[in-house]
């Protein structure tokens, strides 16, 4: 099947009283200056050539191995002869191999380079594709490699045109695997995307998202990733609050561990410490003395610390609240509570501090520059009472 009567099924007719939008999307390199990580996926080497593949000749002791990448696999060669290792792939499919030098020794050992691909599709269709490839001569049987390459264009939805970005998050060249990618989306347009793993812009590309109060889905993506289409549904979905250093601070309410009610709204006024913790987590305990003395040090300037637990039971958190004699409020969420939910933790410990007007003016912060954060906020204050300043 040719690549046009996908796009007719793909990206065709909709039914009546959908709201739909399509945008055609570009090929662009440079995962890591985007997101600062990629997935990593790997092969095993073996001695013994596979057959049916006409293999370059070798020099020294070859390894061997096959790539799986969208609907073929590309053959790869690790050739160690005494004066290095040469990486051979048949970067098009043609049977042709070709040959490149490592570009640099990772930290771990890892020899890598970037390796520019061409993949096919099904439906005959061919794109770019780019890789990191590394090898290691400490474990020289396993070959790994994670994408260097994403798709990007502008979307109208609701009125409004959209930066985008889509990418393929599992790294097996395939862009219409919903489950294995990621929707990047200027949602504050300021003309950058966040991709950080608790970012306000970043989505998983087979689930609803809410923009501006309304929800979306994507519908579809083309298998090499040139078309993206997204469209309204009434599915209830909350939206993401950017999380980030002068935003709001997305507000909430719960019971403390005495029973008492605890509003952020209510709390407007005072500057409020969150830390986010578990009676499991030793980094987060060795910060329990920081917090003391800021809960301490601060009470009389309208400073107020709150913990919100996350351990996998009640029990446990009683248990840890015991143990570490902790004074100041207490209110327990759980693994999967709404507040942890709301503020997308993903690590802890993880601390936000608020100002009296609900922005964000600090987070991720610890120990000396926790302390230090709160300490400026209340001395701005105080040399100048008509006006809060940043940090």
């Amino acid at each position: 099947m040719r690549f046009g009567l996908v796009c007719v099924a793909l990206f065709g007719l909709l039914a009546a009283g959908v709201v739909a939008q399509e945008a055609d999307l570009t090929y662009a390199e440079g995962i890591i200056a985007l997101t600062g990580a990629c997935f990593i996926r790997g092969i095993k080497l073996e001695t013994e050539p596979i057959e049916g593949i006409e293999w370059p000749e070798a020099e020294g002791e070859p390894l061997y191995g096959t790539i799986r990448l969208a609907s073929d696999r590309h053959p790869v060669m690790v050739d160690r002869t005494e004066g290095g290792t040469v990486l051979f792939i048949d970067a098009d499919r043609s049977g042709e191999f070709a040959s490149f030098e490592w570009e640099r020794v990772l930290a771990d050992g890892n020899l890598l380079t970037s390796v520019p691909l061409e993949l096919a599709y099904e439906d005959g269709t061919t794109a770019p594709y780019r890789l990191f490839v590394m090898w290691s001569p400490l474990t020289p049987t396993v070959l790994t490699y994670c994408r260097d390459t994403y798709r990007e264009g502008t979307i109208e939805l609701g009125g409004v045109s959209y930066d985008l970005v889509v990418i393929d998050e599992d790294t097996d060249g395939r862009y219409d695997r919903l489950e294995g990618g990621v929707l990047l989306i200027d949602a504050d347009e300021d003309g950058e995307l966040l991709a950080s793993s608790d970012s306000h812009e970043r989505f998983p590309l087979d689930a609803p998202f809410n923009l501006g109060g309304v929800v979306y889905r994507v519908t579809g993506v083309a298998p090499e990733g040139s078309k993206i289409r997204i469209e309204e549904t009434d599915e209830d979905v909350p939206p993401k609050y950017p999380l980030l250093v002068g935003f709001p601070a997305p507000e909430f309410e719960a019971e403390d561990v005495a029973g008492e009610a605890i509003s952020t709204a209510d709390l407007r006024g005072s500057i409020i410490v969150l830390d986010f913790w578990a009676g499991w987590c030793s980094p987060c305990i060795a910060e329990l003395p920081t917090l003391e003395a800021i809960a301490e040090g601060f009470a009389e300037d309208g400073v107020v610390v709150l913990g919100i637990n996350l351990d996998r039971s009640f029990a446990e958190f009683m248990t840890a609240l015991a143990e570490h004699s902790i004074d100041y409020q207490q209110i327990y969420d759980g693994p999967d509570g709404p507040i942890n939910t709301v503020y997308r933790i993903d690590g802890i410990p993880m601390t936000y501090v608020i100002d009296r007007d609900g922005i964000i003016r600090g987070r991720g912060l610890r120990g000396p520059d926790l302390m230090a954060a709160v300490a400026v906020l209340v001395s701005a204050e105080e040399d100048d009472p008509g006006e809060s300043e940043d940090p």
